[in-house]
């Protein structure tokens, strides 16, 4: 067992010296060890947060190497390395054709139980399933962080960031993937992607269902809204009803407009792709081997045929080499997949050159990197009557209540409260054309953090559903700037990859973000602000308390001094036609100049989508997995012109 030392250096190292973190946050942290396992693995001397792994070992890891003895271990069909939200679904599509021998590689642990609850996602940061990574410093963001860095959660487990994010289901707008087939991305249009998005899910959402045909029944991933739903996140709805944004279906199209949204959970409990699309079906299918904190170091690519034949990955101080018969697939995420190409051969010819890599294929991997980009420092406050603070006592209690709860969950925990009320606006004042801003609330304790706004935010572990306040953050949706990820240069493979996120280069992105803040904070004169007693707090934070609240330069300190996301990178092996100059893979997913070897998830966007990320990567890793049956001559239902 862990000691009270033990957590009290975990937790300090990990999430600062605040008081949350040296008596509350120890006890809440202990507690979830003590309910829903802990890291038995030996792998906290670098700070990582021990309340992630569970207790219990299934046994199934053990299983698959005895198994694997039993067949061609060392090679398979198809090779997928990362077991994300794209991963998990391709391992459980392909693995649908028994014939097919599938091998799902994944660099973090089993998932925790832990992460099924919504409410304790901040938790799950700067933890043991997490990357870890932060930005580099450009002197033009995060200029108020330790290092002016950010840090950008990526998860690592078996779901990926599925299994540590906020659960947000959404698929974009038609505009963007209408965008990509404009620009030479044949079948990516808006009506050939949404059967897509409609074969992944189980809606269980009257109100969805009722008013539409395009969402579906009967698929993997439960998608519902919270039963839980507190006040301040109803009056958030209702200010922006009061600005004219009307009522739509979110999860069916971002577009001009406000609603409490869908998540992707099941009675009160995260739905991660590796609950979805793996756990069901790992013990049914002998076909299918999942190998964990296995961390793939290259794709064998045969350097004169230009191509891939297999993985090298390093587990348990050993490197091991697995074959693929038809291809690889590289699913590890935007910041890992251009990663793993560029210490393959396969990236710019001036990088991989100054590191001594031998070059297969010059491609501009890790260019045209996007994300959605915010400020956490815009707090809007709520009158004592509607706070959702509890006192140390019931916080633990509400942990404990949740633990002994039968399968459906209920109450603060079994929701992220305010993170789903969500609304969009054109900040041009169209409510016909498609959104450039979304704006997300995350609860906070309003003393605590204008007390200390770095330290707070570094040290969020507290559960999210338990606040006096909220962050505003608005999202920019179409950012003009790009950034780039780079290979560590002082270790290529295993040191993480440096991460230039190209933030405000371009002034345009500035001024729609400034446009977002004033619409905001003018909610403060509507009907439902006023009648609830919310306003925004007008206490200039720090290290931007030279400027006056309210005006441009202010709100430009808040920009480049708490810059933040919520963890969108996209784009950084981006689709497109052989002809484009930028384009990695072609629309079928497959690398230019490189045979069998596709990537599948979100770094290959061409242009970031107009929303949360993680129903779109899953539609993508749908559509890929058809593309492959097809390739092969084999029917799919989803295909329109291939029917069972």
């Amino acid at each position: 067992m862990w000691t009270p030392t033990d957590i009290t250096e975990v937790c300090a190292s990990t999430h600062g010296n605040l008081t949350q973190c040296t008596s509350i946050g120890i006890t809440y942290l202990t507690l979830l060890a003590q309910l829903f396992g802990r890291s038995v693995d030996g792998t906290n001397s670098r700070g990582d947060n021990p309340f992630i792994y569970s207790t219990v070992n299934d046994g199934f890891e053990q299983r698959i190497n005895v198994e694997s003895k039993n067949i061609k271990r060392n090679e398979y069909d198809y090779i997928i390395v990362g077991a994300g939200s794209a991963g998990c679904v391709l391992a459980n599509r392909l693995s649908e054709i028994k014939q097919w021998k599938i091998l799902l590689i994944e660099a973090g642990e089993a998932e925790p139980e832990v992460t099924s609850i919504p409410g304790v996602a901040p938790s799950l940061s700067e933890s043991n399933i997490d990357w870890k990574y932060k930005t580099q410093p450009d002197g033009r963001t995060c200029l108020l962080q330790k290092g002016q860095v950010c840090p950008w959660f990526r998860g690592k487990t078996m779901g990926g960031s599925s299994a540590i994010n906020y659960m947000v289901y959404m698929r974009g707008s038609s505009h963007d993937y209408d965008g990509w087939a404009a620009e030479g991305n044949d079948g990516w249009s808006y009506e050939e992607v949404l059967p897509y998005f409609d074969k992944s899910i189980n809606l269980r959402d009257y109100e969805s269902l009722k008013n539409n045909d395009y969402h579906g029944i009967g698929g993997e991933l439960n998608v519902e809204r919270f039963r839980y739903l507190d006040g301040p996140s109803k009056i958030l709805v209702k200010g922006f009803r009061d600005k004219g944004l009307p009522i739509v279906d979110l999860g069916l199209e971002s577009k001009v407009g406000v609603n409490i949204n869908l998540s992707a959970s099941k009675d009160g409990k995260r739905q991660s792709t590796n609950q979805a699309f793996i756990k069901p079906i790992r013990d049914e299918r002998t076909n299918l081997h999942i190998i964990t904190n296995a961390f793939a170091t290259k794709i064998l690519i045969h350097p004169a045929k230009k191509e891939a034949y297999g993985i090298q990955y390093f587990k348990d101080g050993k490197y091991y080499n697995v074959f693929a018969n038809k291809e690889v697939i590289v699913s590890s995420g935007a910041l890992n997949s251009p990663k793993l190409l560029k210490c393959s051969g396969v990236g710019p010819r001036d990088e991989l050159e100054s590191l001594g890599i031998p070059i297969i294929a010059d491609l501009k991997v890790g260019y045209n990197l996007q994300d959605h980009v915010t400020t956490d420092a815009l707090i809007l406050k709520f009158s004592n009557q509607y706070s959702t603070v509890v006192n140390d006592s019931k916080l633990l209690n509400e942990v404990i209540k949740y633990r002994n709860q039968p399968e459906k969950k209920s109450g603060p925990l079994s929701s992220t409260t305010a993170i789903n009320s969500i609304a969009f606006i054109n900040t041009k004042g169209s409510k016909d054309d498609p959104p450039n801003v979304q704006f997300h609330f995350d609860g906070r304790r309003a003393a605590e953090y204008l007390s200390d706004p770095t330290n707070y935010m570094a040290s969020n572990i507290l559960p999210v559903s338990f606040y006096d306040s909220v962050g505003a953050r608005p999202l920019l949706l179409n950012p003009r700037s790009r950034g780039n990820v780079l290979l560590n240069k002082s270790d290529p493979i295993f040191g993480s990859p440096l991460i230039y996120t190209g933030f405000f280069q371009v002034q345009e992105d500035i001024d729609d973000l400034l446009d977002a803040i004033r619409f905001v904070i003018s909610l403060d004169e509507t009907e439902a602000f006023k009648k609830a007693g919310a306003s925004f707090d007008k206490t200039p934070v720090k290290g931007c308390d030279h400027n006056e609240w309210g005006t441009d330069d202010y709100f430009k300190c808040l920009l480049m001094n708490y810059t933040a996301t919520i963890y969108h990178p996209a784009g950084t092996c981006k689709m497109g036609p052989e002809w484009e100059e930028d384009a990695v893979v072609d629309p079928r997913f497959k690398v230019h100049g490189i045979r069998r070897l596709r990537v599948v998830d979100a770094s290959t966007m061409r242009t970031i989508v107009r929303g949360n990320l993680n129903a779109p990567t899953i539609m993508m890793a749908e559509k890929a997995s058809d593309m492959i049956k097809e390739d092969h001559r084999i029917l799919t239902k989803t295909n329109p012109c291939n029917k069972y």
